[in-house]
């Protein structure tokens, strides 16, 4: 379709609804605002955006190489837990709410699938890292999940991985640092982790056939069968809000209600300062670009931090739609079963007050919607699984 020919259609869509709205009629959908964020859902990059601050993220060395760290169980303390352990399976996650780790540990919070990991822009549920490669310094050396160390990791290093980590780091593990060896074996697992990735979907091939027939009419739109499930989506449903553009997510932080009385429940607001006073984030020592882009980012995050406290609270990671089917349970608690209990949970507008920490976000309230229209939520989630 040519430039002129989409905007003779896209002006026909206008003069109807405002012919509807003359009449008294609900607008037409999509309006020009929804069919722009539509236009912004579908057909993703074929790989995550360059990340400079490892130089090693789209070298195929290293993501051999990440691929059998992320697969070894050596590098946990008990010898039992890998990366693997916790983010297997289609949906690169576990089918229950928590993880085991060494010594009968378990994670606090349900493992986040590592599909499309890296189109984040945060990690981990409270964005406590700020890079693939960082984030991946954490669960190796939580004690409840693998429990390992410099030591531990230098030894399976040195054993098993010597020549491909002294030719890619131009050093063997003995003569790296205790803080530079984490760095860099986050920085292969990143790699690797670049690499698993589903992206194009039914769900993309229906938002364009469905924007096809809009713009034709708003007849043609009505009669196209992502019709319902779109427009609740959009409209009164309201989940483009934050789950927008091609990653299906705003990358900001939210308190939607959640029940949660655990010791992690305060979300972002506990880990935004150590995170940025981390050694490991992206500006520290161990980063290959230290400042620029990400020095700025992190600095403006530091100066708006006190004013945006208590927006913190509670608050948790807008995760990705895409391949949502695949990654249940559901929420940073593990508590929601199934995609049709997520659709009533946003429906009745979360969990009671008093059963969350914080404030919900003020977005988040009774949907009404009918059993038809969640239905079609739940179907448009699942045709959201990629290749």
């Amino acid at each position: 379709m040519n430039a002129r020919s989409l905007s003779t259609r896209l002006t026909s869509l206008l003069v109807v609804g405002l012919l509807a709205s003359a009449c008294g009629d609900e607008n037409p959908f999509p309006s020009f605002d929804e069919l722009d964020a539509l236009q912004q859902l579908h057909s993703p990059p074929q790989k995550p955006p360059a990340d400079a601050t490892n130089r090693l993220a789209d070298n195929p060395q290293a993501a051999a190489l990440g691929n059998r760290l992320f697969h070894d169980p050596k590098l946990s303390a008990c010898g039992t837990v890998s990366c693997s352990s916790c983010h297997d399976g289609d949906g690169r996650t576990v089918a229950k709410a928590k993880a085991d780790g060494c010594n009968g540990g378990v994670t606090g919070r349900n493992p986040p699938t590592i599909l499309n990991a890296d189109y984040n822009r945060w990690f981990m549920w409270d964005g406590r890292a700020d890079r693939l490669w960082n984030q991946a310094i954490l669960p190796m050396t939580n004690p409840v999940e693998m429990g390992s160390n410099a030591n531990i990791i230098r030894s399976v290093l040195t054993q098993d991985y010597l020549p491909g980590y002294a030719e890619l780091f131009n050093k063997t593990p003995d003569e790296t640092g205790d803080d530079e060896l984490l760095a860099n074996t986050g920085k292969l697992m990143q790699a690797y982790e670049r690499t698993v990735n589903r992206l194009r979907s039914p769900f993309d091939e229906d938002v364009k056939r469905f924007i096809a027939a809009a713009t034709v009419s708003v007849a043609e739109g009505e009669r196209d069968p992502a019709y319902l499930a779109l427009k609740t989506y959009v409209r009164k449903g309201q989940c483009i809000v934050c789950h927008k553009g091609v990653e299906m997510s705003d990358h900001l932080f939210h308190n939607i209600g959640v029940k949660d009385g655990s010791e992690s429940a305060p979300g972002q607001t506990a880990a935004v300062e150590p995170m940025l006073n981390w050694k490991f984030n992206a500006a520290g020592a161990f980063s290959d670009a230290p400042t620029g882009t990400e020095a700025s980012r992190l600095a403006a995050l530091r100066t708006t931090l006190a004013d945006k406290r208590s927006e913190m609270v509670g608050a948790y990671k807008t995760p990705t739609l895409r391949n949502a089917a695949l990654t249940a349970p559901y929420m940073h608690t593990g508590e929601v079963a199934t995609l049709a209990d997520v659709v009533e949970f946003y429906n009745k507008g979360g969990d009671e007050n008093g059963t969350f920490t914080g404030t919900r976000t003020e977005t988040i309230k009774k949907l009404d919607l009918n059993a038809e229209e969640k239905a079609a939520l739940v179907k448009l989630l699942e045709s959201m699984t990629g290749q």
